[in-house]
């Protein structure tokens, strides 16, 4: 996502705590301030700040890190209006030291992710993470320990959990529309585009299209029907893009669901730039006694049942994830506990997914 992107997305989004006045029914309120750092300059971190431009007043940036020398936050702070008072910092220590945030947005190469937030981790901060979390099973545990012992909560910038296409289905389906789930079908597809880092190229650096793309895939299956998964058999190449040669174009998933059913995904990196939108994104869930299909791009939910045609669905309000989240962490973390077991739940699927890939066989996802 580049910088010009990011003042609009917000708008999508579906220490002590300092203090802040608000006027509620002509009545002056205090509210709790929650004090927000972000390290790194890459990905979708600056999407997060953006969303949260929707609370001005309960949240405040205290600072932004360089990871790499080249990074520029002062890019971001100029996009996103960011207060002149948050200093840029030219290490992710030096920030944790002299701000203390309660929240940190890691927002970097992918390689960068886990070891970072381990550190902020350590530092008592909250986490909300770019994707994946980490690229190797080792760096997840050391994250996963690192959260669990500094009894802070760890949330990737997964959002599309919110999109009410995704909301319609999850709640149509929790009302037993459909029956016993059964089969997932879910797709992603990117534009490739013509300015993607060359390190989408590197393994070490990237880690493989399934972690990138596969986990929003997983998400939305996840999100739909509270399932989880318990095993995966996956496969990957790269046909079209050979300057970026560990940056598989295309990735088929099939994986074992917690209820006994099964799921397939679909990924690619090959949607025509001169398709409308970026993105491809849909999920259809197949039951006993019925089928729901939505689709994120259309904001569409269909329903077809035994006993009825397919209609269309009616979507739920649009929510803002991110300012939502942000005022969870600041008023109950614990209740954003399964967020985080979900995170690490859905990063270990990528990853015994890319093994599955690498080794051409099928893999058991550990449960914890």
């Amino acid at each position: 996502m580049t910088l010009t992107e990011l003042a609009d997305w917000g708008q999508r989004d579906w220490g002590q705590p300092r203090m802040a006045l608000c006027v509620v029914s002509g009545r002056a309120k205090t509210i709790k301030k929650i004090t927000i750092g972000m390290i790194g300059t890459w990905g979708h971190g600056g999407s997060v700040l953006s969303a949260l431009k929707q609370i001005p007043d309960e949240v405040e940036v205290v600072g932004l890190a360089k990871v790499f020398p080249e990074d520029n936050p002062q890019d971001l702070k100029e996009i996103l209006k960011i207060s002149d008072n948050a200093p840029i910092f030219e290490t992710p220590a030096g920030l944790l030291k002299e701000t203390r945030p309660q929240v940190v947005v890691v927002s970097t190469r992918l390689d960068q992710i886990a070891p970072l937030a381990v550190a902020a981790a350590k530092s008592g901060c909250h986490l909300i993470c770019e994707k994946p979390l980490a690229l190797r099973h080792e760096d997840l545990n050391a994250l996963s320990a690192a959260v669990k012992n500094a009894s802070v909560q760890c949330a990737a910038i997964l959002g599309s959990c919110a999109h009410p296409a995704l909301r319609a289905a999850r709640q149509a389906i929790q009302a037993g529309l459909i029956g016993d789930i059964v089969l997932c079908n879910a797709r992603k597809s990117y534009k490739f585009g013509t300015d993607r880092p060359l390190w989408f190229g590197r393994r070490d650096y990237y880690g493989g299209t399934i972690p990138w793309i596969g986990v929003h895939a997983l998400d939305f299956i996840n999100s739909a029907t509270a399932l989880r998964f318990t095993a995966v058999a996956a496969m990957q190449g790269n046909m079209s893009h050979p300057e970026y040669p560990d940056c598989e174009d295309h990735c088929a998933l099939i994986l074992r669901l917690s209820n006994g059913g099964h799921a397939t995904i679909s990924l690619d990196f090959l949607r025509p730039n001169g398709a409308p939108s970026h993105g491809d994104d849909w999920l259809r869930v197949a039951g006993s006694h019925g089928v729901i299909e939505a689709n994120l791009v259309r904001n569409t939910c269909s329903l077809i049942t035994k006993n009825q045609p397919s209609v269309e669905l009616p979507l739920p309000e649009p929510v803002f994830f991110f300012a939502e989240l942000v005022r969870k962490l600041r008023d109950n973390p614990e209740s954003l506990a399964e967020t985080t077991l979900s995170a690490f739940h859905l990063t270990r699927v990528c990853l015994c997914a890319r093994d599955s890939a690498d080794r051409q066989q099928v893999i058991p996802i550990p449960s914890g």
